[in-house]
């Protein structure tokens, strides 16, 4: 591997495609979310390989939860329940020491047995801190800066003095332990953002978006998404 290649340190996920994955291949559309799901596990393996110390995946929206039908979003629920027991129990997981979050609004929203499996998943991994697996579930960007704005009003009414800069938002997010991305991939041939994922920490993101849906992004395609990256110049307004 070149050494003189700067690799991406964070790199964030939209995985767009499953369900026309699934109605391609004329199957059921939680078909398409069961097989994503497993896609990404082998793409962590090409994470580590370049040295990728933070990956972010976006699970769920609070729209998909609210907006898709009922069968699909119990599927993936107890897709979500399924995947964070298994991980909380992966040798891989623990051999490279991956500590897993998870972010957003999943603990107010999701039934027992899927927070039960999710928090197995964290408590698991909690000490780990060589690489980071974070998760995006029921998440909005825009409610995670809205919240971030309330938390600071109410500083704010407790210290006339406090200084409010980049520093202090960053505090206020959910984010606010994990390092800026420094790549975003979308995939599903639709280039554009969603509901401001993770708006703060991409501003100075490179994105690289693909034609492929995310059932078939494989590990040749994401190498392919790291070396393009490497391969720029990230002037950051100089």
């Amino acid at each position: 591997m070149n050494k003189k290649l700067s690799f991406p340190k964070h790199i964030a996920f939209i995985p767009d495609g499953n369900r026309r994955w699934a109605k391609k291949h004329k199957l059921k559309a939680w078909l398409g979310h069961k097989t994503g799901a497993e896609n990404f596990r082998k793409l962590l393996e090409v994470a580590m390989e370049f040295g990728v110390s933070h990956i972010s995946f976006w699970g769920s929206s609070q729209d998909n939860l609210a907006k898709r039908p009922k069968e699909e979003v119990e599927f993936l629920l107890d897709l979500f329940r399924d995947k964070f027991l298994s991980l909380s129990k992966d040798e891989k997981i623990h051999e490279k020491k991956v500590k897993i979050s998870v972010f957003g609004s999943w603990r107010e929203q999701f039934p027992l047995p899927v927070r039960e499996s999710i928090e197995k998943a964290i408590e698991a991994t909690k000490d780990y801190g060589d690489y980071h697996l974070n998760f995006f579930l029921a998440y909005s960007g825009t409610a995670e800066i809205s919240d971030a704005i309330k938390a600071i009003v109410r500083k704010a009414r407790t210290d006339g003095s406090l200084l409010i800069d980049k520093n202090l938002v960053k505090e206020c997010l959910y984010t606010k332990e994990l390092p800026s991305v420094d790549l975003m991939i979308r995939t599903g041939g639709e280039p554009h953002l969603s509901d401001g994922f993770m708006m703060w920490e991409t501003a100075n993101a490179q994105l690289y978006f693909s034609d492929k849906l995310w059932p078939d992004f494989n590990k040749s395609d994401f190498k392919d998404a790291i070396i393009d990256y490497s391969k720029r110049e990230r002037r950051f307004g100089k």
